[in-house]
Protein backbone atom coordinates (compact mmCIF):
# COMPACT_ATOMS: atom_id res chain seq x y z
CA UNK A 1 0.00 0.00 0.00
CA UNK A 2 1.53 3.38 -0.97
CA UNK A 3 2.28 5.94 1.79
CA UNK A 4 -1.21 8.19 2.16
CA UNK A 5 -0.79 11.65 0.33
CA UNK A 6 -2.25 13.56 3.08
CA UNK A 7 -2.68 11.95 6.38
CA UNK A 8 -4.73 13.58 9.89
CA UNK A 9 -3.50 12.14 13.32
CA UNK A 10 -6.18 12.26 15.90
CA UNK A 11 -6.62 16.07 15.04
CA UNK A 12 -8.89 18.37 17.37
CA UNK A 13 -9.94 21.54 17.02
CA UNK A 14 -12.25 23.93 19.28
CA UNK A 15 -13.43 27.85 19.28
CA UNK A 16 -13.82 27.64 23.15
CA UNK A 17 -16.36 25.32 24.11
CA UNK A 18 -17.51 24.73 20.56
CA UNK A 19 -15.40 21.71 19.41
CA UNK A 20 -15.28 21.46 15.70
CA UNK A 21 -12.89 18.28 15.44
CA UNK A 22 -12.63 16.26 17.56
CA UNK A 23 -9.74 13.38 17.38
CA UNK A 24 -10.21 12.97 13.66
CA UNK A 25 -7.96 10.61 11.86
CA UNK A 26 -7.82 10.64 7.84
CA UNK A 27 -5.47 9.15 5.51
CA UNK A 28 -6.15 9.98 1.47
CA UNK A 29 -3.92 8.64 -0.85
CA UNK A 30 -2.36 10.33 -4.19
CA UNK A 31 -5.16 10.01 -7.22
CA UNK A 32 -7.84 9.52 -4.59
CA UNK A 33 -11.70 10.93 -4.59
CA UNK A 34 -12.84 11.89 -1.66
CA UNK A 35 -15.99 13.57 -0.89
CA UNK A 36 -17.74 14.89 2.84
CA UNK A 37 -21.46 14.92 3.43
CA UNK A 38 -23.13 16.67 7.02
CA UNK A 39 -25.27 18.64 8.04
CA UNK A 40 -24.70 22.92 8.76
CA UNK A 41 -22.17 22.93 11.12
CA UNK A 42 -20.76 19.58 11.19
CA UNK A 43 -17.23 21.46 10.70
CA UNK A 44 -16.67 20.54 7.42
CA UNK A 45 -15.42 23.79 5.98
CA UNK A 46 -13.10 23.91 9.58
CA UNK A 47 -11.70 20.46 8.32
CA UNK A 48 -10.96 22.14 5.10
CA UNK A 49 -9.43 24.77 7.14
CA UNK A 50 -7.03 22.47 9.17
CA UNK A 51 -6.03 20.76 6.08
CA UNK A 52 -5.42 23.74 4.36
CA UNK A 53 -3.63 26.03 7.10
CA UNK A 54 -6.08 28.65 7.14
CA UNK A 55 -6.81 26.72 10.63
CA UNK A 56 -4.10 25.47 13.63
CA UNK A 57 -4.98 22.70 15.35
CA UNK A 58 -5.26 22.32 19.16
CA UNK A 59 -3.76 18.63 18.85
CA UNK A 60 -2.54 16.24 16.57
CA UNK A 61 -0.95 15.98 13.55
CA UNK A 62 -1.19 16.73 9.76
CA UNK A 63 0.82 15.37 7.07
CA UNK A 64 1.39 15.59 3.61
CA UNK A 65 3.38 14.38 0.91
CA UNK A 66 5.58 12.37 3.98
CA UNK A 67 6.20 16.10 5.73
CA UNK A 68 4.93 16.93 8.90
CA UNK A 69 3.15 20.31 7.80
CA UNK A 70 1.24 21.04 10.91
CA UNK A 71 2.58 24.17 11.92
CA UNK A 72 2.62 25.64 8.59
CA UNK A 73 0.88 28.39 7.57
CA UNK A 74 -2.15 28.01 4.31
CA UNK A 75 0.79 29.36 1.93
CA UNK A 76 3.30 27.24 2.61
CA UNK A 77 0.79 24.26 1.88
CA UNK A 78 -0.13 26.02 -0.80
CA UNK A 79 3.34 25.61 -2.43
CA UNK A 80 3.82 21.90 -1.21
CA UNK A 81 0.52 21.19 -3.32
CA UNK A 82 -2.67 21.91 -1.14
CA UNK A 83 -4.71 23.62 -3.48
CA UNK A 84 -8.37 25.01 -1.95
CA UNK A 85 -11.18 26.54 -3.33
CA UNK A 86 -13.66 28.80 -0.90
CA UNK A 87 -17.99 28.49 -1.11
CA UNK A 88 -17.89 32.23 -1.99
CA UNK A 89 -15.70 33.31 -4.69
CA UNK A 90 -14.29 36.31 -4.13
CA UNK A 91 -12.26 37.17 -7.29
CA UNK A 92 -10.31 40.47 -7.66
CA UNK A 93 -13.00 41.85 -9.67
CA UNK A 94 -11.21 44.75 -11.18
CA UNK A 95 -8.83 42.13 -12.58
CA UNK A 96 -9.31 40.58 -15.80
CA UNK A 97 -10.10 36.47 -15.73
CA UNK A 98 -6.50 35.32 -16.68
CA UNK A 99 -4.94 38.14 -14.47
CA UNK A 100 -6.74 36.62 -11.80
CA UNK A 101 -5.55 32.82 -12.64
CA UNK A 102 -2.11 34.44 -12.85
CA UNK A 103 -1.54 35.67 -9.45
CA UNK A 104 -2.73 32.31 -7.95
CA UNK A 105 0.06 30.39 -10.03
CA UNK A 106 2.53 33.19 -9.18
CA UNK A 107 1.42 34.26 -5.49
CA UNK A 108 0.23 30.27 -4.68
CA UNK A 109 2.95 28.10 -6.18
CA UNK A 110 5.32 30.65 -6.27
CA UNK A 111 6.02 30.18 -10.21
CA UNK A 112 7.42 32.82 -12.45
CA UNK A 113 7.05 34.22 -16.04
CA UNK A 114 6.43 31.31 -18.75
CA UNK A 115 5.97 28.54 -16.09
CA UNK A 116 3.01 30.59 -13.87
CA UNK A 117 2.02 31.95 -17.44
CA UNK A 118 1.47 28.23 -18.52
CA UNK A 119 0.21 27.43 -15.47
CA UNK A 120 -2.80 29.82 -15.65
CA UNK A 121 -3.49 28.64 -19.67
CA UNK A 122 -3.57 25.28 -18.35
CA UNK A 123 -5.97 26.15 -16.08
CA UNK A 124 -8.49 27.75 -17.80
CA UNK A 125 -8.49 25.86 -20.79
CA UNK A 126 -9.18 23.07 -17.90
CA UNK A 127 -11.85 24.38 -16.46
CA UNK A 128 -13.18 25.46 -19.61
CA UNK A 129 -12.81 29.27 -18.85
CA UNK A 130 -10.08 29.86 -21.57
CA UNK A 131 -12.84 31.96 -23.75
CA UNK A 132 -13.53 34.29 -20.86
CA UNK A 133 -9.94 35.27 -20.33
CA UNK A 134 -10.06 38.68 -21.19
CA UNK A 135 -12.97 39.35 -19.41
CA UNK A 136 -13.36 41.48 -15.91
CA UNK A 137 -14.22 39.41 -13.24
CA UNK A 138 -16.92 41.74 -11.64
CA UNK A 139 -19.17 40.92 -15.23
CA UNK A 140 -19.08 37.18 -14.61
CA UNK A 141 -22.42 35.42 -13.47
CA UNK A 142 -22.07 32.51 -10.85
CA UNK A 143 -21.25 29.55 -12.83
CA UNK A 144 -18.07 31.42 -13.86
CA UNK A 145 -17.31 32.61 -11.38
CA UNK A 146 -17.34 28.97 -9.76
CA UNK A 147 -14.65 27.92 -12.26
CA UNK A 148 -12.70 30.44 -12.08
CA UNK A 149 -12.17 29.92 -7.83
CA UNK A 150 -11.76 26.07 -9.43
CA UNK A 151 -9.51 27.16 -12.08
CA UNK A 152 -7.45 29.98 -9.15
CA UNK A 153 -7.05 26.68 -7.09
CA UNK A 154 -5.97 24.70 -10.16
CA UNK A 155 -3.47 27.38 -11.26
CA UNK A 156 -1.37 26.51 -8.05
CA UNK A 157 -0.42 23.26 -9.52
CA UNK A 158 -2.07 21.20 -6.48
CA UNK A 159 -1.74 17.37 -5.60
CA UNK A 160 -4.58 17.33 -3.51
CA UNK A 161 -6.89 19.93 -4.43
CA UNK A 162 -9.93 20.93 -1.72
CA UNK A 163 -13.25 21.54 -3.21
CA UNK A 164 -15.58 23.55 -1.27
CA UNK A 165 -19.28 23.49 -2.20
CA UNK A 166 -18.14 24.35 -5.96
CA UNK A 167 -21.58 23.16 -7.12
CA UNK A 168 -24.25 24.76 -5.16
CA UNK A 169 -26.78 26.87 -6.29
CA UNK A 170 -25.72 25.99 -10.10
CA UNK A 171 -28.53 24.39 -12.46
CA UNK A 172 -28.73 20.69 -12.98
CA UNK A 173 -26.90 20.93 -16.60
CA UNK A 174 -24.18 23.08 -14.90
CA UNK A 175 -23.24 20.48 -11.91
CA UNK A 176 -23.08 18.29 -14.64
CA UNK A 177 -20.35 20.26 -16.38
CA UNK A 178 -18.48 20.93 -13.13
CA UNK A 179 -18.71 17.19 -12.21
CA UNK A 180 -17.11 16.52 -15.76
CA UNK A 181 -14.44 19.06 -15.14
CA UNK A 182 -13.27 17.61 -11.85
CA UNK A 183 -13.43 14.22 -13.19
CA UNK A 184 -10.78 15.11 -16.12
CA UNK A 185 -8.89 16.89 -13.21
CA UNK A 186 -8.60 13.99 -10.91
CA UNK A 187 -7.77 11.68 -14.17
CA UNK A 188 -4.27 14.04 -14.54
CA UNK A 189 -3.88 12.85 -11.28
CA UNK A 190 -4.75 15.03 -8.71
CA UNK A 191 -6.72 13.60 -5.60
CA UNK A 192 -9.90 15.66 -4.42
CA UNK A 193 -11.45 16.03 -1.47
CA UNK A 194 -14.73 17.63 -1.86
CA UNK A 195 -17.58 18.88 0.43
CA UNK A 196 -20.78 19.15 -1.35
CA UNK A 197 -25.06 19.36 -0.63
CA UNK A 198 -25.65 19.05 -3.84
CA UNK A 199 -25.23 14.85 -3.12
CA UNK A 200 -25.67 13.51 -6.95
CA UNK A 201 -22.58 15.49 -7.51
CA UNK A 202 -20.34 13.42 -5.01
CA UNK A 203 -22.09 10.20 -6.04
CA UNK A 204 -21.10 10.52 -9.97
CA UNK A 205 -17.38 10.90 -8.88
CA UNK A 206 -16.06 9.73 -5.20
CA UNK A 207 -15.24 6.48 -4.83
CA UNK A 208 -15.03 7.13 -1.05
CA UNK A 209 -17.61 8.94 1.03
CA UNK A 210 -17.44 10.61 4.94
CA UNK A 211 -20.49 11.89 6.76
CA UNK A 212 -19.32 14.55 9.55
CA UNK A 213 -21.18 15.73 12.37
CA UNK A 214 -20.79 17.80 15.32
CA UNK A 215 -16.50 17.38 14.34
CA UNK A 216 -16.52 13.62 14.30
CA UNK A 217 -16.91 11.12 11.24
CA UNK A 218 -19.75 8.86 11.58
CA UNK A 219 -19.71 7.60 8.45
CA UNK A 220 -16.98 6.23 6.15
CA UNK A 221 -16.75 4.19 3.10
CA UNK A 222 -18.24 3.64 -0.34
CA UNK A 223 -20.87 6.02 -1.55
CA UNK A 224 -24.10 3.69 -1.38
CA UNK A 225 -23.10 2.51 1.88
CA UNK A 226 -22.23 5.62 3.79
CA UNK A 227 -25.70 7.15 2.60
CA UNK A 228 -27.99 3.77 3.16
CA UNK A 229 -26.27 4.41 7.28
CA UNK A 230 -29.03 4.60 9.60
CA UNK A 231 -26.66 7.18 11.58
CA UNK A 232 -25.68 9.17 8.54
CA UNK A 233 -29.47 9.48 7.56
CA UNK A 234 -30.38 10.95 11.39
CA UNK A 235 -27.78 13.22 11.44
CA UNK A 236 -28.44 14.31 7.92
CA UNK A 237 -32.20 14.19 8.21
CA UNK A 238 -33.62 17.18 6.54
CA UNK A 239 -30.88 17.66 3.93
CA UNK A 240 -30.99 16.30 0.20
CA UNK A 241 -29.79 12.94 1.53
CA UNK A 242 -33.68 11.63 0.53
CA UNK A 243 -34.52 7.75 -0.40
CA UNK A 244 -34.68 8.65 -4.39
CA UNK A 245 -30.52 10.12 -3.60
CA UNK A 246 -29.62 6.82 -1.65
CA UNK A 247 -31.17 4.79 -4.35
CA UNK A 248 -29.25 6.18 -6.86
CA UNK A 249 -25.89 5.32 -5.26
CA UNK A 250 -27.05 1.97 -5.04
CA UNK A 251 -27.79 1.37 -8.30
CA UNK A 252 -24.00 1.88 -9.01
CA UNK A 253 -21.50 -0.30 -9.24
CA UNK A 254 -19.48 -1.02 -5.86
CA UNK A 255 -16.73 0.62 -5.12
CA UNK A 256 -13.47 0.47 -6.84
CA UNK A 257 -15.25 -0.24 -9.79
CA UNK A 258 -15.98 1.98 -12.60
CA UNK A 259 -19.49 3.28 -12.29
CA UNK A 260 -22.48 3.83 -15.08
CA UNK A 261 -21.80 6.50 -16.86
CA UNK A 262 -24.25 9.27 -15.89
CA UNK A 263 -27.98 9.64 -17.21
CA UNK A 264 -28.44 12.93 -19.04
CA UNK A 265 -32.08 12.58 -18.36
CA UNK A 266 -31.68 12.89 -14.63
CA UNK A 267 -31.24 15.34 -12.23
CA UNK A 268 -27.51 15.54 -10.59
CA UNK A 269 -29.43 17.36 -7.55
Amino acid sequence: MSEPLLQLDQVTKRFGRVVIAEDLSLAVGPGDTVGIVGPNGAGKTSLFGLISGDLSPAAGRISFAGRDVTKLDAAARCRLGIGRTYQVPRPFTDMTVFENVLVAAQQGAGLRRKASYDAAVHALERTAMAGQANIPAERLGLLARKRLELARALASRPDLLLLDEVAGGLTDPEVAQLVEIVRGINAEGTAVIWIEHVVRALTALVTRLICLSGGQFVGDGDPAGVLANPKVREVYLGSEVTASVVEAALEQEPSGQPGREPDPERSTS
